[in-house]
Formats: C-alpha cells, structure tokens, sequence
C-alpha cells in the first residue's frame, strides 16, 4: 500500500482529516439536519489486514460517509407530469442509471422518501440486494428522483471526502461483499455492516493522487484495448487475404 502514488509528508495526516470530518458531522448532527447514529465499534487488530502506510488510518465506513438506505416499500406507479423516477439497482447501466426503466411515483411520495433519502449530485448508489450486490454508481446530475432498495451514500462534507476516491475504493471491496452477503435466494448485505466496513483512509490531497493515477492507468488500459482490437480485425484481413490467395 502507499506505492501507486508518490507521499507527501507535507499532507495533513488522515488523523487529522478525521477530525475534521467528526466535527463537521457533529454540526450537522445539533443542527438536526442528520441523526446521531449509533456509536461504532472499535477496529480489532484482526481487521486490520496490512500494515498502512504513514498519515493513514484505518476508520469505519460510517466515520468518513453517511450510509443510509432508499425505501423499502412500493410506493404506487404514476405517469404524466409531476411524477419521478424510483431508482433501483436494476436501473444501473454502464456506470450510470437509465432513467427510462425506472418506475415512475407520485410527488407526494418522492417527496416522503427524500426526507430521510435526498439523493444528491456526487452521491454513491450502491447495491445491497440480489444477485448485482456492489454494482455502484455515482449521480452525475442535479434532477430529482428517489431510490428503493440500495445504500445511498452521502458526504458530511464533500471537501472532506473525494467522492471518486469513495467509489473507486468501494469498487474493489464489492467481490468480498457479495461472499458475506446472507439470505439465501434473495440475498443482500445489511446496512449496518455496510457502516461497519473498515476502510484505509489516506489522506485528502493523497485521495486526489490516487484518483488521477487510476485515471490516468484505466485510459492507458483502453488505449490498448483499442489497439489490440486494431490489431485483431488487421489479423484477420490478412488471413483472409492469404486464404483468397491460397484457393484463387
């Protein structure tokens, strides 16, 4: 770990950013503007599996991100004006959501889940339910709608917590969640261990590095793909040729 990007001792330590984001999700928290969840428990050795590298910490989901869930229930079907869209996992598409295969609800309805389930541009949808659980996707625009049966992630403070870096890291823990995922045909990963997850937290500006590295590495990556695939369909004109050749 600490080897994709170079550090930078002039980073402040993710233990401090940590603070930083507790005392912002307490504000919000006297404000009423969120819940006081329960306390978190502390992280055991056992949970930590490598060493990290200096000025990260490891932290509970919960500590960084505010996880909470979309509906549970079957709110009514609309059509025509005044109606929106309710977002499930199986509208996720290609890193995105399709919006033209989600159910559409009654305002009044929208309105009820989004007080405990604002969805908001920059947030994370992550599947918790069915045979796609950690297929994610981040809301890359500002039009309302709500959600049903997926963890909706949230920022105590976007500045505080670089939504791409939540993503990615996200993206790599979804294989072992869907080992540890319970309830037989139907199964999903609770809430809760979502907010127990432990996580290696770097620091904020080594968070950006990270991002821009990966960027950087995934469009390398489809370079050459694109290449390879240039390089197949040419190896496959030439047999042609050879064998147009060969029975002329």
């Amino acid at each position: 770990m600490g080897k994709l990007v170079p550090q930078d001792p002039n980073d402040e330590p993710a233990s401090a950013l940590l603070k930083r984001i507790q005392a912002e999700k307490g504000r919000l928290i006297a404000e009423g503007k969120i819940k006081k969840d329960k306390p978190l428990p502390p992280i055991t050795d056992e949970e930590k599996p490598f060493e990290l590298p200096q000025g990260w910490e490891w932290v509970r989901l919960q500590s960084v991100i505010d996880v909470r869930d979309g509906t549970h229930d079957s709110p009514k079907e609309a059509a025509g004006p005044d109606t929106y869209p309710l977002v499930t996992s199986k509208d996720f598409f290609d890193g995105g959501i399709n919006f033209d295969t989600a159910r559409r609800i009654f305002e009044a309805d929208h309105l009820e889940i989004s007080k405990r389930s604002l969805v908001e541009k920059y947030d994370i949808l992550f599947s918790m339910i069915g045979g796609n659980i950690g297929n994610q996707v981040m809301v890359n625009d500002d039009r309302p709608f709500s959600v049903k049966n997926v963890a909706l992630f949230k920022y105590y403070d976007r500045n505080l917590t670089f939504p791409f870096f939540i993503k990615i890291y996200m993206e790599n823990l979804a294989a072992n969640l869907q080992s540890t995922a319970v309830g037989g045909a139907q199964p999903f990963v609770a809430l809760g261990a979502l907010r127990n997850l432990v996580m290696a937290l770097p620091p904020i500006e080594e968070q950006h590095r990270i991002v821009a590295k990966v960027d950087e590495l995934t469009a390398l990556c489809d370079q050459l793909k694109t290449r390879l695939a240039a390089a197949n369909q040419l190896q496959q004109k030439l047999a042609d040729v050879v064998v147009e050749q060969a029975v002329a």
